[in-house]
Order: structure tokens, then C-alpha cells, then sequence
């Protein structure tokens, strides 16, 4: 296990460089080999750890709930044939996991931190029950089952054959559980703790645990405590080479428990070519994930009409046809492409009033023989069928009393345009086109303010690439695509980049960056910092380790 006091922090945007652009996690410091380097997300200028343990501590724990959350998510996402496969899912190899995301894009490294994932993933109530009954050797006889120890026994004159004992299965119940499991879930227990995650502990474990501390440690031992953490590692580590020279019968349960153990309180994951023992590359994949789950599960009441989910474009209810079909002329050779936005919500409706009652219905006189005007006949224009039916109830109901004239034919102009207003919806204003709507499109980029703060369009990377132009063309389509597909429709872009603030109002910490480039400015995309902070607290409850 690894000195969490030996970590030093690697969090500001110009100490990322391009080596550990998009890398998060823990590696080896080139400078000194007792230390060990967190590389944090991008946008983490503001968080200071001050050199403090707890901090230390409680960041650590957080990011690595971040990445099971993230792999449980991808796992999900697979069918069984993928989960097994290397192909388009994710694997399990001699140093971690490997991820193809759904672009096909890159390769996410996932390393695994064995240590913790050995202890988490290895607490089974059937192997415990198991180990707490044994086998004992006994003296007494069996002679149903004489012949099977025939080879063991002493042959004596006369015939006579002498047995020292046998081997006879027997469910002893053991008084005090093995101490394997007594040092296994004290870990367990102080684990889930630093997790958050006290509440999902079987009670066994508990009582487990406390017995070990109880026989072992002192009262405010810890694993996790600046103060208690060596002394109680150095009484683990003792115990645990007790155990392995006092136990005379060890099966499959019993290293099971052991190696996790072992695995804890002495292995380091060392053999990664860069020295990186835990974390994932390409981090904005994890950055994409946490604002797209928030952004769908958060309550801040938007009307999200459009979001990428895993490789689809998901359509809100009521929305039938999608603005992001693409299709090129000769569609036999060039069948249509769907444009995926990650996200995009309904940021105003406006019903306009008269404007709206104009687009709603028109009056076409009606005349006699004699070509005299004697009333108007009202032709309902593209309102959604539950809503003409009830206006031409409403309507009929009043030409039942008679012709409508002047003030009478006003308050109904008003009582219908009322009752329209209250029943259009999104759907609506998005199918019928009878609203000025704005849109607003948003993109996740893990990028760093700089980035765009030193923004040039002729400028390119080590592979050629302008990967912000690129991003700033992708967006203008999404915009163009929209407002050519639904009527009167403004649309606003913006692009969201990870900051990390102790605000934890979504919209107070949200800031806009004021001092972009001004070749970048010339897109009117704004580039908004988010609060990963808020974003990670809400990932990481989805799920416990």
C-alpha cells in the first residue's frame, strides 16, 4: 500500500503540458523515486491542497469512485458478447483495462490500483461462511470408509492393521471466525469508510472487524489517519505473517482472503512503462460522461429536446422528427447521417401574442347571393389536433348562441389565444413552428482555457490538426442544421470546459471566459468554465464501489 503523505499534487493547467495532457491519476515522480505524483483534471488552478493529508486523502478517494463509476457505466452500456470480447468493449489485461469509446476514436488505459480493487471486490459471504467451518483430523473410526486409508496403516503380526487416525469431514463450528477474515474486513470496513460507503457493510463484517481491532489495535487505530496510519500498517503486516505460519489448513477460501490482504498492505502497481501505477488517459471521456449523466439526471429543469447517448441521438417525447438527419444529394450512394450535439435544451419559448393568434387562424368572409359579407368562417392554421379540437369545441359552443359580433368576437379572440398559450408546449412550438424558440447547443471539451485564449486558425499541432477550428465548424453546423429545419429559431452555442470551484451552486460557479482569442470570438461560441466539483459529487453517487 501506498503512502498517501508521499503524494504531491500536479494541478495547474501549465504543469499538464502535452505528455500529460489528458492524463489523470498517480505515477511516479521523475525527481524523486519515494515520491509520487496526482496529476489532476484539467481547470484544477483553484484547488489547493495545501499540502494537507486530509485533503490529500479525501481527493484521492473521490477520483477513484470517479473511475469504477466510469467503468461500471461502460460495462453496462455492453451486451455479453462485447463483454468478452477485446472488440468494442472493455477488457481485462496484465495492467488494467482497456475501453474503445464509441467513436472509435482512442484507447482509454484504465489501470487497475490492485491494492484497493482486491479488498472492494473480494468480500463474499459464501467464502466466509465457508472458512469459518473446516475439516478436523479425529481418532475415531469410520469403518465404512477403512479401506481408503489401508495405505496409511501400520501392518502387525496375526493380520492385525494399526490406524492412527482418519480424516473425516465434519461442520465444526468455530468460536472466533479465522483470523484471515478478522484482518480481511478491517481493511474492508476502513475502506469503505474513506468511500462514504459505511451504510452498504454487512453487519458480519463489522463484527469482524471489531474483533480484530479489539484483539490487535489500540482504540483509535486507523489505516487512513496521518497520525495512526504507520503503526497500524506495520500490526497488519505482523498479523498477517502470523496467519500464514499458524494456519495449518489453508484451501481456496482461505487464499482467496490472503492474497487480497497481501495484495494490500504490500503491492504497488510498478511495471507500467511510464511509471504510471493508476489512472486513466484520455480523461475526457470521463469529463464527457459526468456532464452528460448531470445534465440528464440534475434538476435544473430544462427542456432537453436533443442529447447524445451512447452513440444516439435521443429525441424528447412528443418530438418526431430530428433536425440532425443529414443527406446529400444522390442518397443511394450517400445514405444520411444523424449529427449528434451533446446536449440540447429549449432555452426560450416565445408565443408572441397577437403575432402568435395571427399564425393560429384566418377569417374568410362569407357572403350571401347577393355578394353581401354576413360573417367570417374561421380556418384553424397547424395547431397540434388536441388543441384544434378543443378550440373548435369552444368556438362551436359559442356560434350555438348565435352570430358573434364586436366585443363578444374580442373576448373570444382572447379566450382562445389564452387557452392555446396555456397548451402549447415545446413539442409544439418545435413541430408547428408557431414560437420564436431559442436553442441552445451545448459541446463538453476537455480543453483548457488557454487553449482557447491562444486560439489561431492557421495554427496546427504536431499531428497537423487544429482540433478547435475543427470543433468551431462542428458547431456552426449543428446551428445551421437547426435553423434551417425549424422555423423562427435562434440558436446559441456553448462550449463547456472542466474548473474546479468550492461553489457548489451550479449556476453561481458557471462563469463564462472572458478572454478567449479574438479570431476565437468571431464564432460567438461561448466557452463556459463548469464546476467539476458538483459534477463529481453527483457522479459518484450513482453508484457504491
Amino acid at each position: 500500500m501506498f503512502d498517501l503523505s508521499k503524494i504531491d499534487f500536479k494541478r495547474t493547467d501549465e504543469e499538464h503540458g502535452r505528455r500529460h495532457y489528458s492524463f489523470v491519476g498517480i505515477q511516479r515522480s521523475q525527481s524523486s523515486s519515494d515520491r509520487l505524483e496526482f496529476w489532476l483534471p484539467l481547470g484544477f488552478d483553484d484547488f489547493n491542497p495545501n499540502h494537507d493529508y486530509e485533503t490529500t486523502k479525501a481527493f484521492f478517494f473521490k477520483m477513484y469512485r470517479t473511475f469504477k463509476v466510469y467503468l461500471s457505466r461502460k460495462v453496462e452500456g455492453l451486451n455479453e458478447e462485447e463483454r468478452k470480447t477485446d472488440r468494442d468493449g472493455i477488457y481485462e489485461f496484465e495492467n488494467g483495462f482497456s475501453f474503445v469509446n464509441q467513436n472509435q476514436e482512442q484507447t482509454v488505459f484504465y489501470g487497475k490500483l490492485n491494492a484497493i480493487d482486491k479488498i472492494l471486490e473480494g468480500y463474499d459471504e459464501l467464502k466466509i461462511s465457508s472458512l469459518e467451518k473446516k475439516q478436523v483430523r479425529t481418532t475415531d473410526i469410520d469403518y465404512s470408509k477403512i479401506h481408503r486409508y489401508l495405505h496409511q496403516a501400520t501392518y502387525l503380526e496375526n493380520d492385525v492393521i494399526y490406524l492412527d487416525e482418519m480424516t473425516i469431514a465434519k461442520n465444526v463450528l468455530v468460536q472466533s471466525s479465522p483470523p484471515i477474515l478478522q484482518l480481511f474486513s478491517f481493511i474492508y470496513t476502513e475502506l469503505k469508510k474513506e468511500l462514504g460507503e459505511l451504510d452498504t457493510v454487512p453487519d458480519k463484517a463489522f463484527e469482524l472487524s471489531e474483533t480484530f481491532k479489539e484483539h490487535h489495535l489500540q482504540p483509535d487505530s486507523s489505516l487512513f489517519d496521518e497520525i495512526t496510519f504507520a503503526e497500524t500498517l506495520r500490526v497488519l503486516r505482523i498479523q498477517l505473517e502470523d496467519i500464514e505460519s499458524e494456519t495449518v489448513y489453508k484451501d481456496e477460501d482461505f487464499w482467496h482472503f490472503y492474497d487480497a490482504v497481501e495484495s494490500f498492505l504490500y503491492g504497488e502497481k510498478t511495471d507500467d512503462t511510464d511509471g504510471i501505477f493508476w489512472g486513466i488517459s484520455n480523461f475526457y471521456d470521463v469529463w464527457e460522461d459526468m456532464c452528460q449523466t448531470y445534465m440528464l439526471q440534475s434538476h435544473l429543469n430544462l427542456q432537453i429536446l436533443f442529447a447524445d447517448i451512447n452513440g444516439k441521438l435521443w429525441l424528447r417525447d412528443g418530438i418526431r422528427n430530428s433536425p440532425f438527419i443529414l443527406k446529400i444529394n444522390d442518397t443511394s450512394r450517400n445514405p444520411p447521417r444523424e449529427l449528434r450535439p451533446d446536449l440540447v435544451y429549449l432555452e426560450l419559448v416565445d408565443f408572441r401574442g397577437e403575432i402568435l393568434l395571427e399564425k393560429l387562424y384566418t377569417k374568410e368572409s362569407l357572403t350571401n347571393t347577393q355578394g353581401r359579407e354576413w360573417g367570417y368562417k374561421i380556418l384553424f392554421n397547424q395547431l397540434p389536433k388536441r388543441v384544434f379540437d378543443r378550440c373548435k369545441q369552444i368556438l362551436d359552443y359559442h356560434l350555438q348562441k348565435g352570430p358573434i359580433y364586436g366585443t363578444n368576437y374580442e373576448s373570444l379572440k382572447r379566450g382562445l389565444l389564452q387557452y392555446v398559450y396555456n397548451e402549447l408546449n415545446y413539442a409544439d412550438a418545435i413541430e408547428t413552428n408557431l414560437a420564436k424558440i431559442v436553442l441552445k447547443i451545448i459541446d463538453y471539451k476537455y480543453m483548457k482555457e488557454s487553449d482557447y485564449q491562444n486560439y489561431r486558425s492557421f495554427v496546427v499541432d504536431e499531428k497537423g490538426e487544429n482540433k478547435i477550428k475543427d470543433d468551431i465548424q462542428k458547431q456552426l453546423i449543428y446551428e445551421w442544421t437547426i435553423q434551417q429545419n425549424i422555423e423562427e429559431t435562434q440558436t446559441e452555442s456553448e462550449f463547456w470546459i472542466p474548473h474546479y470551484s468550492e461553489i457548489l451552486d451550479f449556476d453561481a460557479s458557471k462563469k463564462v471566459l472572458d478572454t478567449p482569442s479574438e479570431e476565437f470570438r468571431k464564432s460567438q461560441i461561448k466557452v463556459c468554465k463548469i464546476n467539476f466539483n458538483i459534477l463529481q459529487q453527483h457522479y459518484v453517487s450513482l453508484y457504491a464501489v
